[in-house]
């Protein structure tokens, strides 16, 4: 079959989607942020945590147009690279240095000169970019366990260990479970997906009970943060107590401005600002995996897949934990949720969907792909 390939712009549905997210973050970070940063730096610096979070995001859009315009052929070069950076940058993590940043007992930073970032939010970016080489470089292979899917697992496997024993059980699950979706997708069997899955959540929780961490978030501590979120959404009714307006941000909802911003949305927009929110997430699953659906190559498929998915599963373990249905995993929600590494890397992936939105054919990537596998 003759595939006919086109670059006529980037997908504007998507774009537009990522804006608004980005718009409806900065008036979250704001508004669930000003009662803490004047707490701490006084009456004059209600604001102080926006600016950062704005200063952050301009490299982030940055790259966001640069990894949009780049062909596949330099994501591709860069893919090996990358990842071995990255692992190297987790490796420091564990390494008692000058360069490790220490806070409330996990080792999950590194501090060059001014500049602090987090090695796990750009291992996630780089473990997307090198499945999704592996998957075009492996083809068919992928369905062979030794030679195929067993290489693909054992990076996966490093990156979320060595993740976990920061200690970051959440992170190192999400990598785990980003890393299967994707091989998945790119038609490894469903047999080796699930059989490597159990062993490594297994693997977390004995991680858990060596490192003795995250036991807390199973404990009274856990349950009060999970309450008071709860008690912060449930305090929202249908259209919230407007923005700016919530009491739960007042110290009772810890880190009501990167973990538990969600709950803040539901306090202050109410039930109807989280179905906007939920919405504007669903467009941008729909569009990525169109995006996927329609991508000139395998590569550029699996990328868009991993992209889609793991913003997706951010979105829905932080919403869940916010309403009580899942422990306290630390876990920030894209787009929403103040960060820095996060939202650069964020938006750098953001800048590769786009670019594989411009990279489509009429033939369909992955979905095609996985019914083939599915139906051997």
């Amino acid at each position: 079959m003759k595939v006919s390939i086109e670059e006529p712009g980037s997908d504007r549905i998507l774009l537009f989607t990522i804006i608004a997210l980005t718009l409806f973050g900065l008036v979250v970070v704001y508004s669930s942020s000003y009662v803490i940063a004047t707490r701490i730096l006084g009456s004059g610096s209600p604001s102080f945590f926006l600016r950062r979070h704005i200063i952050r995001m301009i490299p982030g859009f940055f790259l966001l147009l640069v990894f949009m315009r780049m062909n596949e052929y330099t994501l591709r070069t860069i893919a090996r690279p990358l990842i071995l950076i990255s692992l190297g940058l987790l490796v420091l993590t564990l390494i008692p240095t000058d360069l490790r940043l220490s806070v409330r007992g996990a080792h999950r930073w590194l501090r060059i000169g001014n500049f602090t970032f987090q090695p796990s939010e750009v291992a996630r970016l780089a473990l997307v970019i090198y499945l999704a080489d592996f998957a075009a470089r492996k083809g068919e292979q992928l369905r062979k366990f030794r030679v195929g899917f067993l290489p693909a697992f054992v990076i996966v496997a490093v990156a979320a260990l060595m993740t976990a024993f920061q200690p970051n059980l959440g992170t190192a699950t999400m990598l785990v479970l980003i890393g299967m979706v994707i091989l998945f997708a790119s038609g490894a069997r469903l047999s080796h997906v699930v059989a490597m899955t159990v062993l490594s959540i297994g693997t977390m929780f004995l991680v858990m009970e060596l490192t003795g961490y995250n036991s807390h978030r199973l404990g009274s501590s856990a349950s009060y943060h999970v309450t008071q979120a709860r008690i912060a959404v449930g305090s929202g009714g249908l259209f919230g107590l407007g923005i700016a307006n919530g009491n739960q941000k007042y110290l009772f909802v810890p880190d009501a401005h990167t973990d538990f911003a969600f709950a803040i949305v539901g306090e202050e927009m109410g039930f109807m600002g989280m179905l906007a929110l939920m919405s504007l997430f669903g467009v941008f699953v729909w569009r990525g995996l169109k995006a996927a659906a329609r991508a000139s190559s395998v590569f550029s498929s699996v990328l868009a897949v991993g992209i889609t998915m793991a913003v997706a599963g951010y979105f829905c373990v932080s919403a869940c934990v916010c309403l009580g249905l899942l422990p306290t995993a630390g876990l920030p929600m894209p787009f929403i949720s103040y960060g820095g590494t996060s939202s650069i890397m964020l938006l750098a992936a953001c800048g590769m969907l786009l670019g594989a939105s411009r990279r489509r054919s009429d033939f369909a990537g992955v979905g095609r792909a996985r019914w083939e596998a599915l139906t051997r």
